[in-house]
């Protein structure tokens, strides 16, 4: 196998032996999802196939293989929802279920051929810089490799969080949150206890509603919600997409078009999020008519600032007489139930927990260990997370983050995703041109990014909408959006800058300047 051509010995890492032999790659990429998978797909298809892919679990897909909670659907159409260079025409959906997106990345594993380079049931424990070899040393349950760059592909929804609520451990009956579905467990008779309202929760609720005897769904915060434009999409549309790949491109380019222009509201003028929030409010007095339902349901804080989402079936399932939605905050559970801050004991079977994901403090983060042994959560204490154009760290040569800080644009992240590997593929192709070793992103550059972001940042909806979010770090800061549009980031990932890093080359341990004093690290960022 390709991981086996060359050997390294790498001091001190066997307690036994002193030194240990371990297969040398040039790549190794953590994660199996779409970010992963474009990361290997591209890589192949530039002729790089000295790579490997470590994936925990034992199937491709990510988020869209282990969130199989009834209803999971994307909220982002088919058309953008998939990879630029492998468009599909099979959609059965305009807004595709997770059955058939995660079909979609095995097929993708086996029409670009990248399976074989997939080491399943390999949870990476350690990834340290080695900082003699200039390499990274990457550590699995199942083994060790030493490569020359490391993708981080973790994705941001890959750890549940579950509540830090008193007692719950206590609780006597089932507990599950939603992307670890118990799919043994019945809903039917049971009295549920829904705790999040998030955008899982939105899909799943309608779901289990029918079947309950009684379910009560805690929100501290509601959500805006918006009619849902799902449709089937026919046979015969799907036929017309076959012969004509052009009709495709230009319905992905449509939606693309359409998720851009939300961009300057949402960054700097919210008044165009106008008619988005009418249509909001229009649809939840349309959908619920009890007064007091729906004034519990009607968000306090500005259209965007928390991700809004679709739904046509989430509103009468909580209009339901066997539905309840509790807005009392939760005190502690005990073990027959949920007690609330007024005293007061809800009688439960089970809790679901829609409680979203860890994001800020992902266990990756203290695996992955860059000069010093210092790890990304020791970079990123509390949850402060910074990096540099969301794909580089200082401190961690030859690292790149896929989905990292600050990536994200209004849109598909799958178009985030083609865009950072496109920007992997070109820092490799200067590093071969130039013999580069060790390519670290300067601090000045990263600072500079950084200040230019929360700048322009400052009053965007996100920011100042009035809510509090899983965008924002624990001082207010937004470490999860771009500051620009869908273009503006595709645009700054085209081109890596080498003023912005401090470099090595194979030939000498000599560092270069990350960039001349008369001419800022990012004065490009600001045009």
């Amino acid at each position: 196998m390709v991981e086996l051509r060359t050997t390294a010995t790498i001091p001190g890492t066997s307690p036994a032996t002193g030194d240990s032999v371990v297969p040398m790659i040039d790549v190794a990429i953590v994660g199996a999802g779409f970010g992963g998978l474009g990361a290997a797909i591209r890589l192949q298809q530039e002729g790089r196939k000295d790579f490997l892919v470590f994936e925990r679990d034992d199937a491709v897909g990510g988020t869209w293989h282990v969130n199989t909670y009834p209803g999971a659907q994307c909220d982002i159409p088919s058309a953008l929802y998939s990879f630029s260079f492998a468009p599909n025409p099979d959609w059965t959906r305009l807004y595709p279920l997770q059955p058939e997106i995660e079909a979609y990345l095995n097929d993708c594993a086996d029409k670009f051929g990248i399976r074989d380079r997939i080491r399943f049931g390999h949870e990476v424990v350690d990834a340290s810089w080695n900082d003699a070899q200039s390499r990274w040393l990457v550590t699995t349950s199942k083994g060790t490799w030493s490569a020359r760059v490391l993708i981080g592909a973790l994705g941001p929804f890959s750890e549940p969080a579950r509540p830090d609520i008193a007692g719950l451990d206590s609780f006597s009956g089932s507990v599950f949150h939603s992307a670890q579905w118990d799919h043994e467990h019945s809903a039917q008779g049971r009295r549920l206890a829904v705790i999040g309202t998030g955008a899982s929760a939105v899909q799943f609720v309608p779901r289990l509603a029918p079947e309950a005897a009684h379910l009560t769904l805690f929100q501290r915060t509601p959500t805006w919600i918006l009619p849902h434009p799902d449709r089937p999409i026919s046979e015969s549309g799907q036929q017309v997409l076959r012969r004509f790949p052009l009709a495709q491109r230009a319905m992905r380019r449509t939606f693309d078009l359409f998720q851009e222009a939300m961009v300057p509201g949402l960054i700097n003028h919210r008044a165009l999020l106008a008619p988005l929030a009418a249509l909001g409010r229009v649809h939840l007095r349309r959908q619920v008519k009890d007064p007091v339902l729906r004034e519990k349901l009607t968000p306090q804080y500005t259209f965007g600032c928390k991700r809004p989402t679709f739904s046509n079936a989430f509103y009468p399932a909580l209009c339901r007489e066997n539905v309840t939605v509790e807005t009392t905050g939760i005190d502690r559970i005990v073990p027959d139930g949920i007690v609330t801050t007024d005293g007061h004991t809800h009688e439960v079977d089970t809790i679901v927990l829609g409680t979203g994901f860890t994001i800020a403090k992902h266990s990756g983060f203290t695996r992955i260990k860059g000069r010093g042994g210092k790890s990304l959560r020791d970079a990123w204490p509390s949850g402060e997370m910074s990096s540099y154009r969301g794909t580089t760290v200082h401190g961690f040569p030859n690292f790149f983050m896929i989905l990292g800080p600050n990536s994200v644009v209004y849109t598909s992240q799958v178009i985030t995703i083609e865009a950072q590997v496109n920007y992997v593929l070109e820092a490799l192709r200067v590093m071969d041109a130039k013999s580069i070793a060790t390519m670290e992103v300067s601090s000045e550059a990263q600072a500079e990014f950084n200040e230019y972001t929360d700048e322009k940042l400052a009053g965007s909806v996100w920011n100042s909408g009035g809510c509090s979010s899983y965008y924002l770090s624990p001082s207010g800061r937004n470490v999860t959006y771009w500051p620009g549009s869908v273009r503006n980031f595709t645009h700054r990932m085209s081109t890596v800058e080498l003023g912005h890093y401090r470099c090595s080359t194979v030939e000498s341990d000599k560092v270069t300047a990350p960039a001349s004093d008369e001419e800022p690290a990012l004065t490009e960022t600001r045009a």
